[in-house]
């Protein structure tokens, strides 16, 4: 059988170059495979996220356990209803559940108060910094207790203020608050409880022992609640304050 001529057939030195190129070629797309910059995560791996925003008309257990470990605030819709099972397993994780509103254009704000009744000696301070480091902050004079929590009412329903009462007696100071038609008093014993109940309420007005409480979250915590539309009050609360009707009887 006559052979091919020789033309027809690559040159080993020919071969030798294509095969060289091809690995060549081959290595450098698995290494730029290999390779991602170094901010940008894999897909496979699970970022933990401080915030994050759940959308849905109802929050769950199940939902909650899904979020990325680290998770510390979420934000849900503003009617969103939050099963009992979630709100908590939130408390025990230590995760804050706030609703979602529009924040308040500074100019837009109404006063912010700042007042002080029996606590400790640096109340004064305390009180003084916070008004000074929220837009629109006043400081009230320091009177007893029940004239601070009176005059606070008034301003409140005159000029739709809010504000914080820094008092070593927060519980009995909230329940004088709540006394008064146009105050949502809350308080706690940590931020992140203090702060979730604010937005659960609708709070103008924070109670705060200032001793439980580090400078830096309760500024913090002042500036979330004077930039914050208070809404109205929840329907339970309205319908708590209405009465049964039956008074003087």
């Amino acid at each position: 059988m006559p052979e091919h001529p020789s033309s027809s057939v690559p040159h080993p030195e020919t071969i030798r170059r294509i095969v060289a190129e091809v690995v060549r070629r081959v290595r450098g797309e698995s290494a730029a495979g290999s390779l991602q910059p170094s901010g940008a995560p894999s897909a496979s791996r699970r970022i933990p996220s401080a915030d994050v925003t759940i959308s849905g008309r109802v929050l769950s257990l199940a939902m909650l356990e899904k979020l990325p470990a680290g998770t510390h605030r979420i934000t849900v819709e503003a009617s969103a209803v939050i099963t009992p099972s979630a709100r908590d397993h939130a408390r025990e994780q230590g995760i804050v559940i706030e609703r979602a509103v529009a924040g308040m254009p500074e100019e837009a704000r109404g006063p912010f108060l700042v007042a002080h009744a029996e606590c400790g000696s640096d109340a004064a301070d305390r009180a003084g910094a916070i008004a000074r480091g929220v837009p629109g902050g006043s400081q009230l004079p320091a009177t007893g207790l029940a004239d601070v929590v009176a005059a606070m009412a008034l301003q409140v329903s005159r000029d739709a203020a809010r504000g914080v009462l820094l008092t070593g007696r927060p519980a009995i100071a909230a329940v004088l608050a709540n006394r008064q038609p146009s105050l949502r008093a809350v308080t706690a014993r940590d931020p992140a409880t203090l702060a979730a109940m604010a937005a659960e309420c609708h709070a103008n007005l924070l109670v705060v022992d200032p001793g439980l409480f580090p400078a830096a979250a309760l500024l913090r915590l002042a500036n979330e609640l004077a930039k914050r539309p208070t809404g109205e009050t929840p329907a339970v609360l309205a319908a708590a304050s209405a009465g049964c009707g039956c008074q003087g009887h």
